[in-house]
C-alpha cells in the first residue's frame, strides 16, 4: 500500500472471477466447434514431392469402378476398349473378391493402366466404399474417388 496525497490510500483489488468466467466459456466453445470442424475429404492417395515428373502418356484404358446401391459392382472400360463388365453377385452383401478377380483380369489385358475411378451411389455406406477403394488398390494403386 502506497500512500499518496494528504493521507489517500490507493489500495485497488482484481476480481479474477469474472475473467475466469470468460475463459471458461471460450473453452467450451472451443471444445464443441472442434467436433463440428472435419475433414469431408477421403484422401485416397498423396502424391509425394520428389523428382521432376515426366511427360506421361494417358492410359490405353479407363477403368470405372461403379458402386450401385442394390450391392451391384460394375467395372466400365473406355478407351482403346469399351465395354461394362458386371460383376457376379451371389449375394446381398458386396462381392469384393469377384470384383478384385474381374480387375485383374482387366489388368492382365491392359498392364499399364495403373488407376482406377470409384463412383458409388448416395446410398453407399462410408464403410463400403473405404472396403471397396482397398480391394481396387490391390490391383490399380491408383484410386480416385469420384461422383455419379
Amino acid at each position: 500500500m502506497s500512500r499518496g496525497h494528504a493521507g489517500q490510500s490507493q489500495e485497488f483489488e482484481v476480481y479474477l472471477a469474472p475473467l475466469i468466467d470468460c475463459f471458461t466459456v471460450l473453452i467450451a466453445f472451443v471444445m464443441i466447434s472442434t467436433a463440428f470442424a472435419s475433414v469431408g475429404i477421403l484422401d485416397a492417395g498423396v502424391a509425394a514431392g520428389g523428382e521432376k515428373l515426366q511427360p506421361t502418356t494417358p492410359p490405353p484404358v479407363r477403368v470405372g469402378v461403379e458402386m450401385q446401391s442394390n450391392h451391384q459392382l460394375m467395372i466400365h472400360l473406355s478407351g482403346k476398349e469399351t465395354r461394362t463388365i458386371t460383376v457376379k453377385s451371389g449375394s446381398t452383401d458386396w462381392d469384393l473378391a469377384e470384383l478384385q478377380k474381374d480387375l485383374k483380369v482387366v489388368k492382365q489385358k491392359w498392364p499399364s493402366t495403373d488407376g482406377a475411378v470409384l463412383r458409388a451411389d448416395d446410398n453407399v455406406s462410408y464403410n463400403d466404399v473405404v472396403r471397396s477403394m482397398d480391394t481396387v488398390r490391390a490391383v490399380f494403386p491408383a484410386v480416385m474417388l469420384g461422383g455419379i
